[in-house]
Order: structure tokens, then sequence, then C-alpha cells
């Protein structure tokens, strides 16, 4: 059922993209719509949509696992009694050119230009009377599935709120857990306390709305505290900061003159138990000042680095730099605490 509500939530976002349409050819025929499935559990919509700019037969489509990587979309025309033409992406994929036809009674083929021929059958949705939503108060993720064991958490890409609209009554199981500086309380349905267990198995009979409810740690301290100062690597120079419950902000500077400086940024989670900061946003950018200080030039170099960052023990760090050319990672020491 999650993966259900997903494919036709990414199909019908890429369906409303607007841009690379077609006009639809409304002198030929076509009458078979709505949601379809194949034996793998490729999905396909083919929907008339009218109050857009460009009327026409939208399809939509979910060839694979992954909702926001393997979803297409967009307006194709009428060409005799098939749709043809370029559905765009939701990811990073490349598009794909189609031909729909219809198959049997009421089923589809969806023939990829290049590629694969899938075949589809109608698929039966039952009308939704049940209507459960499921969100968070203070910081923390949830999480929901189907019977009475309870999901595994993604802490890749966590959930904060879900919903599950259900034609008949189910059983699910709900998990709750609080992101670092942060603890569980409670759930609570409807607006009244309902458990203080952060997995709850439930059956769903009627629509209701669950809140997982986190309170702030007092007593938390940010682990990137214990490393936390100022660093030294030849002419470059670092400060290491605390940024939200368990974060590390890193700044790197390498001074190519008195009057250029080639700046980092670089933030994300820190691992205590590797002592390790794993960043993919890394900024660089060269900046050039007067004889008072002032910026007068920034050139931003990238803004999408990737790379490493590892404490050590013994009051080090060692940065390495995927986008490095020099192919060595910078080892920077912990410069003493100014005297005040």
């Amino acid at each position: 059922m999650k993966k259900l509500a997903s494919a036709l939530i990414a199909i019908c976002t890429v369906l409303t993209m607007a841009g690379c349409s077609q006009q639809a050819d409304e002198t030929a025929e076509w009458s078979r719509d709505g949601y379809f499935q194949d034996e793998n559990g490729n999905y396909l919509s083919v929907v008339f949509m009218e109050e857009i700019d460009e009327p026409g037969w939208y399809v939509g489509c979910m060839l694979g696992q992954d909702p926001t990587e393997d979803s297409w979309g967009g307006t194709v025309a009428q060409e005799g009694n098939t749709l043809h033409g370029t559905l765009m992406s939701s990811g990073s994929r490349d598009d794909l050119t189609v031909t729909v036809a219809e198959e049997g009674e009421d089923g589809l083929v969806l023939t990829v230009e290049g590629g694969e021929t899938y075949h589809f059958k109608e698929l039966d949705i039952p009308e939704a009377t049940i209507f459960v939503t499921i969100n968070t108060e203070g910081w923390g993720y949830i999480d929901q599935a189907e019977g009475e064991e309870a999901p595994e958490i993604d802490t890749e890409y966590p959930f904060q709120s879900a919903v599950v609209n259900l034609a008949e009554p189910a059983t699910y199981t709900f998990i709750a857990w609080p992101q670092a500086g942060n603890f569980f309380v409670k759930w609570t349905k409807n607006g009244e306390d309902f458990s203080t267990e952060p997995v709850i198995t439930l059956l769903l009979d009627e629509s209701a709305d669950y809140i997982a409810v986190f309170e702030e740690d007092p007593d938390w301290q940010n682990p990137v505290t214990d490393y936390a100062g100022d660093y030294q690597c030849d002419r470059a120079r670092a400060t290491v900061e605390t940024f939200g419950f368990d974060e590390a902000f890193v700044t790197v500077e390498w001074a190519n003159s008195a009057s250029e400086v080639t700046r980092w940024y670089l933030s994300d989670r820190f691992d205590p138990e590797t002592r390790t900061v794993t960043y993919d946003g890394g900024t660089k950018v060269n900046l050039t000042f007067d004889g008072e200080g002032e910026v007068t030039n920034e050139d931003r170099i990238y803004d999408d680095g990737t790379g490493t960052i590892v404490f050590g023990e013994d009051g080090t760090f060692t940065w390495h730099e995927d986008q490095s050319d020099k192919g060595e990672d910078m080892v920077f020491e912990r410069m003493p605490a100014a005297e005040e």
C-alpha cells in the first residue's frame, strides 16, 4: 500500500509538470484512461487534463522502485489509436519517448523508444473512506507500515508526516524516533494523550489524527563541542563550530596572497562513533580584498562539494576533499587558545 501510494503521488506530480507539453490531436479518438499496473509492480496513468494551458492526454509512469527517480510524465499527442510523445523525468533520469496503445479488453501496452515494452492491466483502486494522518510536534520523525511489524527506520529519507487512506479497516504499526538532542514523549490521537510507547500497533477503522510529540533534552550537548576551535595546516587555517544539535560547521581558508583567499564552507551531521563528518554540499569561493580588508570580488567555484572530515583523539582532524586535484588529505592541528 505504501509503495502504491508513493507511486500514485509520484505519477500525479509528474503529470502536473508544465513546460515541454505537446498539443493533443483532438480529431483522434482515445477512450481508455485511469491507473494501470504490470506484473512487476510498475505503474501507468493516463488522464485527460482540461484545466491547463493546453488541454490534452497526460501520461505518467513509474518504471522502477524509486518514485523520485523512476517516474516520468507529460502531455502526449494522439496519433490514430495510440498516444505518442516524450515524458519528462521527475528526477535525474533521461526523458523517455513512448507510445501507448490499447491491449485486450482493459489493458495498455507502453513501448519505450530504444527500450523495453511494458504490459499493463487496469488497476482497481477502492474508494477510501478511512483517512488517517500522522504528524510530529517537535524535532523527530515517524514512519508507518501495514501489519504488526514496525517499519525499518529510514535515516536517509525520514518522514515527519504521512497519510494512510483506506477503503476498509486494516492493522498498521507506527514508529516514532527523535532527532539528536531530543526525546520522544508520547503519541496523541485527535488531540488526546494516547500512548507513551514510540511503537504502536493499531487497527485503523476510523478517520483520526495521530501526532508524535518530542521535546528537547535540556542536558544535551552537541558532540562537536569537544572539537570546536581553531586549527592550522601549512598556510591553511580552519575553524570548527557547532551547528544544530549534532552538526559541525567547518570553515577553511587558504591564503593565496595578502589580498586573495580561497575559502571553503563545510557542514553536515557529526557521527560521534567514528568522529566523522561526511558532507555533500560544500562551498568553495575565491575572495579578493582591498587594502582595508573589504571584499572586492567573490568568485564561487562550486557549491556541491563532497568529502569527509575525521577528528582524531590527538587534537587533529584530517580533511579529504573529493574535488582536490592534489590527491592528498590535509591534516590540521589544533591551535592553542588565545590568552585573554
